[in-house]
């Protein structure tokens, strides 16, 4: 990041903590939960301006490029896919009625939300995680010495044929609620336990209602002759030169 654009980014975080320091006053965000944190073993301190910014500027970064590559993987297989992308066309033209996708459409895009969950088994953006071990225990009867790091991959896991039915098809109705569920532990593109991803929630909403609001209004289709897309390890898991053509869809959204 160069230093002129991280020195404005660390700049505006300093005035919104200070704004909302001297406020005083709880706006059931983010900031309001950081600022009113207190570490109870540590004699009640709360976090200090440092701290906050830190946070947030992790949480910024981690939310961006993470669902972009994950709505990038989705219109990919929605492509490869087309009697799936029709039926979501199907459900995002009856439920969106030709408007913007909103929070309060979120319980009836149940195949756009599924179509997320399938994209995340196949091509999660943390494919490769580690942890610390703070405690002499066993792991599949590895004795395990406190400060070991431990490194695991959710791709692999996503992707074991005894955790899922045909793990390598695309197959957004294996989440459907009818349909038997894969073990505890067998998903988990926001990693688990206490140290889960604190974006999860907000991250399944925001890509819901990315690929709902985009997909209403375009059909996207690879261009002729790209060859397949792979994939590119980095920070994130996302495709390489991933090229597509967006054509407007009838219905589009209602005009203002």
């Amino acid at each position: 990041m160069p230093i002129c654009a991280h020195t404005r980014l660390r700049h505006t975080c300093d005035l919104l903590i200070a704004e909302r320091r001297a406020d005083g006053t709880d706006h059931g965000d983010l900031l309001s939960a950081l600022v009113a944190a207190r570490d109870l073993e540590d004699g009640g301190r709360g976090m200090t301006d440092a701290e906050i910014s830190d946070t947030i500027l992790t949480v910024f970064l981690a939310g961006t490029e993470t669902t972009a590559s994950t709505l990038a993987w989705a219109l990919d297989l929605l492509a490869r896919h087309p009697e799936i992308e029709q039926r979501l066309h199907t459900e995002v033209d009856t439920v969106l009625r030709g408007n913007p996708a909103s929070h309060a459409d979120l319980p009836r895009l149940e195949l756009t939300e599924r179509i997320i969950t399938e994209t995340l088994r196949l091509y999660p953006s943390a494919w490769f995680l580690t942890r610390t071990v703070t405690h002499d225990t066993h792991l599949g009867g590895h004795p395990l010495p406190a400060g070991t790091s431990v490194a695991y991959s959710p791709y692999l896991i996503h992707h074991r044929p005894d955790l899922h039915t045909d793990p390598e098809t695309f197959d957004p109705d294996r989440w459907d609620p009818q349909r038997p569920r894969a073990p505890r532990n067998a998903f988990i593109p926001f990693a688990t336990g206490a140290r889960k991803c604190i974006g999860n929630t907000f991250a399944m909403t925001e890509a819901t209602l990315a690929l709902a609001t985009i997909t209403a209004r375009w059909s996207l289709k690879h261009l002729p002759g790209q060859p397949p897309v792979r994939p590119v390890l980095g920070a994130s898991f996302g495709p390489g030169r991933l090229r597509m053509h967006a054509t407007p869809r009838p219905r589009g959204f209602r005009s203002k």
